[in-house]
């Protein structure tokens, strides 16, 4: 029989670690759990730990992915290390994940050494733990074997599934293998692959391992050593890049560590040198080596994108989950851009993200009041989009707009802001909207990805109207745009009589403080219209009175002269 078609059946773990795992359960035994490497497990252990109470309907489960190094002890004093749970900060009374309110699992991944079936476990042909025998395992893998649990448990949705690092790899796994099983889900610090710098990073932690003379060629429990310095070694490297270089100067600088001299030796003269070596050597006491080449590989193996031909939304393309994806701009493991490029591929398929709930139909009364609360250009931008269409609205910024279309017109509404109060203004909201800038992020949506692309009073504001107005007629079958006009009388007269840049209702900042670079006129825009093959469906101009100004047969001129504001519809000729 071919390893690829051998089944593994693991028996208990011999290691303390895996006494004190809490709850576990066994597995596999009718339906073994197919490795993505080709081998079968079963019958298999998971070990798990729940917090709260499973309501009667079952919809108040949220699973926790944790991260390489840590465990299922999410919220109870640890079994070996003795310190609080890891993130008691959110899962606890009073906090986001009350357990009054959720029933709460955290799994011990496939590969771990808390409990979980991995390299510690014994092999039932040699009685002895598989060492570096135990197959390969995935990301994928690890889900699977999570989804047979909640099987074991009868949870057929989860209300949430959310993570961080290799927690967040997972959390996208979940998203895009189990679509109809997710309501919602929160990667957080993560990405949709291992990039080479971090593959580079987890081959220098497991050369360590294997180059300690305790290792014994992954055998090193049938010796009785365990390769303690290597994986401190490979504990030290990655710990350097959970923090950013600018939080390693914050945190310790180049301050000595309790001395006031250099040593002039190999001892921890830096207190970066102590606090590493500290993070080794505790490490090694609560985590198995052999586990650690494991899920280190499982790691550098996650691919989304690849798994569906190279194209990253196709992995989310029948997802129905919502999402909420968490980045630090600190982060260099997993920096922004790489959470961003999850983004564009959800909004790619029109992915659905967290909508707040009402109760009810909202009034006509209700409806015209949030109407009128907009901007004088909203409404009438509200006005020109049709209802039930997809919609990005460019520069959202509470989010005022797309709430009132996603309300009174029922759009697939979706939006970009670049200030952080904005977005969570409207996150608040139950917005699907990004941290995002013009400039940069339209050109990751394919074509004719929206029906509408709204950019209200924000083409001056980007660095290349020219090539934002060409990026939106691509993205959006049609383009509304609005903007203060610099050839408006009051606008010139202040230029002509007294030699300042002029301050009016829709251009109120100071020439040292605007955030407005390219001021254009009505006449300007045209131009570049005409340029760009844009075809002009309507234009409103409006006075400072939010009345329209001019009609049909004005002159372009004249109403470049009468107008403090324009709004436009376009649509791409071609």
């Amino acid at each position: 029989m071919t390893a690829a078609a051998s089944p593994v059946s693991p028996g208990a773990s011999p290691s303390a670690l895996a006494l004190r795992a809490g709850k576990s359960a066994v597995l596999g035994a009718e339906r073994r759990l197919r490795l993505d490497c080709g081998v079968e497990l079963g019958p298999f252990t998971l070990a798990y730990q729940t917090y709260g109470t499973l309501n009667a309907d079952k919809s108040n489960a949220v699973l926790i992915c944790h991260a390489l190094t840590l465990d299922q002890f999410v919220a109870e004093t640890h079994p070996v290390t003795g310190k609080p749970g890891w993130w008691t900060t959110l899962v606890a009374p009073g906090k986001p994940l009350d357990p009054a309110n959720y029933f709460i699992i955290c799994v011990n991944v496939v590969g771990g050494c808390m409990g979980s079936v991995g390299p510690e476990a014994v092999d039932p042909a040699t009685g002895r733990p598989f060492g570096i025998g135990f197959p390969v395992v995935t990301i994928a893998d690890m889900v699977r074997a999570q989804a047979m649990l909640l099987d074991h448990l009868g949870i057929e949705t989860l209300f949430c599934v959310l993570g961080g690092s290799m927690g967040g790899m997972q959390v996208l796994q979940w998203a895009s293998a189990y679509p109809d099983r997710v309501f919602s889900a929160i990667p957080i610090a993560t990405a949709a692959r291992h990039s080479a710098q971090n593959i580079a990073f987890h081959e220098v932690g497991r050369q360590a391992i294997m180059a300690d003379p305790d290792w014994r060629g992954g055998d090193y429990h049938s010796h009785g050593t365990r390769p303690q310095r290597g994986l401190a070694v490979a504990r030290m490297a990655a710990h350097i890049t959970y923090l950013s270089e600018t939080a390693l100067h914050r945190k310790f600088g180049r301050n000595l560590q309790d001395r006031d001299n250099v040593g002039f030796g190999f001892d921890a003269d830096f207190q970066v040198e102590s606090y590493l070596r500290h993070q080794g050597s505790s490490f090694v006491e609560r985590f198995d080596a052999n586990s650690y080449l494991y899920i280190t590989r499982a790691m550098d193996y996650f691919d989304l994108a690849r798994e569906h031909g190279g194209v990253l939304a196709n992995a989310f393309r029948n997802t129905r989950s919502r999402f909420c994806l968490v980045s630090f701009t600190s982060d260099w493991l997993f920096p922004t851009r790489e959470s961003r490029e999850v983004v564009h591929a959800l909004n790619a398929v029109a992915a659905n993200v967290a909508a707040r709930a009402q109760e009810g139909a909202m009034s006509v009364e209700t409806l015209a009041t949030r109407r009128n609360a907009i901007r004088i250009d909203l409404q009438l931008i509200a006005d020109m989009i049709a209802s039930k269409a997809r919609v990005l609205d460019i520069g959202c910024g509470d989010g005022a707009l797309l709430d009132y279309l996603v309300n009174f017109k029922q759009v697939d509404g979706r939006g970009i802001e670049l200030s952080q109060e904005g977005v969570n203004a409207c996150v608040g909201n139950g917005l699907s909207v990004i941290q995002g800038d013009a400039d940069t992020d339209l050109k990751a949506y394919p074509a004719d990805a929206f029906d509408y692309v709204i950019l209200s009073q924000t083409l001056q504001a980007t660095r290349d109207p020219r090539e934002v107005l060409r990026q939106m007629l691509r993205v959006g079958r049609h383009a509304v745009v609005s903007f203060p006009n610099f050839g408006y009388w009051r606008v010139r007269l202040s230029l002509l009589l007294r030699g300042r840049m002029p301050t009016t209702q829709t251009l109120p900042y100071s020439w040292h403080d605007t955030p407005n670079i390219h001021l254009c006129t009505i006449r300007d825009f045209l131009d570049l219209c005409a340029s760009l093959g844009v075809e002009i469906e309507r234009m409103i101009a409006l006075g400072p009175d939010g009345r329209r100004v001019g009609n049909g047969g004005d002159l372009p001129a004249l109403i470049n002269l009468r107008a403090e504001q324009a709004v436009f519809l376009l649509r791409n000729k071609a």
